[in-house]
């Protein structure tokens, strides 16, 4: 018999004629309803069970401070709060659902693979000043930003390599810059991310980058100023944690690292030097070598000459005396003192 469960024909049928068979399914983008329904009932369910303890979280920062990871992202978005409010102009990677993901500021990054900074911002559409990139769009750095947090725990996983990728399984990098992002690897016309948002389960071309003043803001009833700080809605010790306190110039002043987080401070593995290669000893009667039970002592300078002398010696130069063409060649010998 036939199925027909969801999207096309061509993509969700199922065959079976003798009995069912995994080699008979296709592959298919699209996911059933009822799928999506029963993961977003157990993800309620979840965070109903297992709802995050404010106290817990602060002990846990006190003790241990932020991961790597996160506080670089964390210095990412203050920067941008703190380019926003005083140039005057908010940059937010926004989602459809018209939530503020990630502040954007001068040091994150284009799909392109430049930074802000990089791009013409007195320009309205904010082209790369490096490249044929028209338009500046937001795109992840780094791997906890869409949930994969784990990469960086990995051995040989490398910052500086890594990249979000297509459903085409090639990074943002290997499509074009310009309006289409087509593929340069593959026919694939656009990029379609393989991955999610983790503020809000959206994918990257569910998103736009929002160039925004004061003003505008305020009318939609957004935060600004010092309110559109990271952590701005929690308790100042956040703040000073993840941050520091600020100095009597406003800028923020980090303390020393929490006592736990020293203690789980690995020490860099110390690089064991090549052992210097030995010098060999010449051949020769008159080389010394070392009791057995030390290391061979070096040749004497009377060995060293009597070793190398034989390789100075040359042979005596011949003394050619000339003749006028006339007369007979002379015998061999004869020019040898």
């Amino acid at each position: 018999y036939q199925r027909r469960v969801h999207g096309t024909l061509s993509e969700c049928l199922f065959f079976f004629r003798d009995e069912p068979a995994m080699d008979n399914c296709i592959d298919s983008p699209y996911v059933h309803d009822e799928i999506r329904a029963l993961a977003a009932r157990e993800r309620q369910r979840i965070i109903g069970i297992k709802q995050p303890n404010e106290e817990a979280i602060l002990e846990g920062l006190r003790m241990y401070g932020p991961a790597q990871g996160a506080q670089k992202l964390m210095d990412k978005e203050m920067e941008a709060a703190l380019t926003a409010a005083h140039e005057g102009t908010y940059v937010c990677f926004r989602s459809s659902t018209g939530e503020d993901c990630t502040r954007v500021g001068p040091s994150h990054s284009c799909f392109c693979g430049h930074t802000l900074a990089e791009h013409n911002q007195r320009s309205r559409r904010v082209p790369c000043t490096q490249c044929k990139c028209d338009l500046f769009a937001f795109m992840f750095t780094r791997p906890e930003e869409i949930g994969e947090y784990w990469l960086v725990r990995r051995k040989d996983f490398n910052i500086l390599t890594w990249a979000p990728k297509c459903r085409c399984k090639h990074t943002h990098k290997e499509h074009r810059p310009d309006g289409s992002k087509a593929c340069r690897q593959c026919a694939c016309s656009h990029f379609n991310s393989n991955f999610l948002c983790l503020v809000c389960d959206k994918h990257w071309e569910e998103h736009e980058t929002v160039f925004e003043t004061e003003a505008e803001r305020r009318q939609q009833g957004r935060t600004v100023g010092e309110a559109f700080r990271p952590l701005a809605q929690l308790d100042q010790e956040y703040t000073d944690i993840v941050f520091g306190k600020q100095n009597s110039e406003g800028v923020y002043v980090k303390g020393p690292p929490p006592p736990h987080q020293q203690q789980l401070t690995r020490p860099r593995p110390k690089v064991k030097a090549k052992p210097k290669p030995k010098p060999k000893a010449l051949a020769g009667p008159s080389a010394r070598s070392g009791s057995s039970q030390g290391a061979p002592l070096p040749p004497s300078p009377d060995a060293q000459q009597d070793a190398v002398a034989p390789l100075l010696q040359q042979p005596p130069t011949a003394q050619v005396t000339t003749r006028p063409l006339s007369s007979e060649r002379s015998q061999p010998g004869s020019a040898r003192s």
